[in-house]
């Protein structure tokens, strides 16, 4: 259903606003240099202005936030999958403008409320307002809002997902011993190239730290490093660009990302079709797989946000239970050594 003429006109309204506040502020800025003798007064109107542009602001990014989620919902589900993922691209890429927007408004109330605190400014209008440190507090009451559309618009768009495996093979191949290992990590993302290059860095490091893991052997053996000695023995394993081979001796080692593949055991099978997806949860598998013996020696899955990429590392490492954050049982048998 198209946008209703209502919704149009109440948001264009908005913008006017918007401009004229932005002109006056242009206008008293200029009065501040061209007339400092009654610096006080232009001062003043310029964060008046100001604040209330931002109030304008806030209202309307509410109203398109909302907009965008009625468009996803209802709208998009009856275009071409290339229709659809085009109108996502720009409908996301107005949801990224609003997230700067917010950073600087939000810069730029922290310099008014300096202002305004030491010069203790009252306001007569908008009511009931009787301050301008109270004007300022409500304009800043709806970015918690904001932000909590911003997720929900983001995760209802549909985009374009691509399959994935990130890989480190070990080989030891001396006359008379071999070992053969190799460590997958298999998810899912975006089909562009700015989250491709994000996510190959990300599952690098952290497949490096899931097989770091202290494992027990079924001997009851608690090995330290786990399988990360030897997978992630070769120097620039860690580094860009994230992919190598490195050989020492009989060792050989490989890692890199294999796009639109799967692990089908142990083996990694090609040709997965990118799929148009709505997502709210992504599935990262981890395993070790032990070619000598034909068997997985290590495997755990994990759901993580769809957009798992752009959340901070520490928070991922916490998702997966990696680095300071191992797995509860690891962490109960470390404590109970140190009792």
């Amino acid at each position: 259903m198209p946008i209703s003429p209502e919704v149009v006109e109440a948001l264009e309204r908005k913008r006017r606003d918007i401009r004229r506040s932005e002109e006056r502020m242009d206008y008293f800025e200029r009065q501040m240099t061209e007339r400092p003798r009654l610096l006080g007064i232009w001062r003043y109107w310029f964060h008046w202005y100001r604040v209330r542009r931002a109030e304008w602001l806030t209202r309307l990014w509410l109203e398109e936030l909302r907009e965008w989620k009625r468009e996803i919902l209802e709208d998009l589900p009856d275009l071409a999958d290339e229709d659809k993922l085009e109108r996502s691209r720009v409908i996301e890429g107005n949801v990224h403008v609003i997230e700067d927007g917010i950073t600087v408004i939000l810069t730029e109330l922290r310099d008014t409320e300096r202002e305004a605190r030491a010069r203790e400014w009252r306001i007569r209008f908008p009511r009931p307002y009787p301050t301008m440190i109270r004007w300022l507090v409500g304009v800043r009451g709806r970015i918690g809002p904001i932000r909590r559309w911003i997720r929900e618009v983001l995760n209802e768009l549909p985009a374009r997902w691509k399959s994935f495996v990130y890989v480190i093979y070990y080989a030891y191949t001396a006359p008379g011993k071999e070992r053969h290992l190799e460590a997958h990590l298999e998810g899912q993302c975006h089909r562009t190239k700015e989250v491709q290059d994000k996510v190959k860095e990300l599952a690098n490091k952290l497949l490096v730290q899931w097989v770091q893991k202290p494992i027990v052997t079924v001997k009851g053996v608690e090995k330290p490093g786990g399988y990360g000695v030897p997978l992630t023995e070769p120097p620039g394993i860690l580094g860009p660009p994230y992919e190598g081979v490195f050989r020492e001796g009989y060792a050989e080692w490989e890692w890199g990302v294999q796009w639109e593949a799967s692990v089908e055991e142990g083996v990694i099978a090609y040709e997965v079709p990118p799929a148009v997806e709505t997502k709210e949860t992504v599935t990262l598998e981890f395993e070790v797989y032990d070619y000598d013996y034909n068997t997985v020696r290590m495997y755990q899955t994990y759901d993580v946000p769809a957009r798992w990429w752009e959340e901070e590392q520490e928070d991922l490492e916490k998702m997966v239970e990696v680095g300071v954050f191992l797995a509860r049982e690891f962490r109960e048998e470390e404590e109970g050594e140190e009792e």
